[in-house]
């Protein structure tokens, strides 16, 4: 089942990658244009920044006030944390920036050199279903492993516990948590393609390092239990 849900998040990656490869693609709007075609550039002032620290993350706020709209009209934008807060630490109230809007959504805003995303930036990129695909997929495929090796090569009774299956679920699970940070962490590259590459090279070094910490715990249990084993065929 876990496979499965895995497939359709998986494919849900690439729908949620649209909007962020066709930003990347737009071209700067003419001067004083606005366009869905295009990111165009819009002058504000910072009318005032809060930082909200209810929750278990810090949420940054920016009251932008447009030049060219009727005096009053502000806009109170979230700006992302995971870009940096170097806009966000930088400006003070009075302070002129350029929002950038693409798709009549303000998607950055620039403070001189300094540009930061907007929470709405990368909300809508395919990080959190990419997370949850790698998760569901590692888990079931750890989980299908150490159903398959107990039904099909179960343990006969007084034998040692087998290695083999302990090594697919602890790969399973490591891999569904520390892949899905690894995608959730990684960058807003416009395709979700950077974070799921290293997750990939990520999985012969995890599988590796869980064989070896499933396998010998097992081999060295058995080998103090053949130690303290009485000789064959003695009274």
């Amino acid at each position: 089942m876990l496979v499965l849900l895995s497939g359709v998040l998986f494919a849900l990656v690439p729908l949620a990658e649209r909007d962020n490869r066709a930003y990347a693609a737009a071209p700067d709007c003419p001067v004083g244009a606005r366009s869905d075609t295009c990111r165009a550039a819009v002058v504000a002032t910072v009318a005032d920044k809060k930082t909200d620290f209810g929750g278990k993350a810090h949420k940054y706020f920016l009251t932008l006030r447009y030049t060219d709209r009727p005096e009053g009209a502000e806009h109170r934008v979230r700006m992302a944390a995971d870009s940096g807060e170097q806009v966000y630490d930088s400006v003070r109230r009075g302070d002129r920036v350029t929002g950038i809007y693409w798709n009549d959504e303000l998607r950055a805003i620039r403070f001189g050199s300094l540009t930061q995303e907007t929470y709405r930036s990368p909300v809508h990129d395919g990080r959190l279903p990419g997370a949850f695909a790698v998760a569901a997929l590692a888990s079931g495929l750890g989980l299908l492993s150490y159903w398959w090796w107990l039904r099909y090569r179960p343990t006969p009774e007084g034998a040692t516990q087998p290695w083999e299956p302990i090594a697919g679920l602890v790969a399973g699970l490591v891999l569904a948590l520390g892949g899905s940070t690894m995608v959730l962490m990684g960058p807003d590259d416009g395709g979700g393609g950077t974070s799921l590459k290293l997750v990939a090279w990520a999985t012969a070094p995890i599988l590796l390092l869980s064989v070896l910490y499933s396998w010998w715990p097992v081999r060295r249990g058995a080998s103090k239990v053949a130690g303290v084993a009485p000789p064959g065929g003695s009274a």
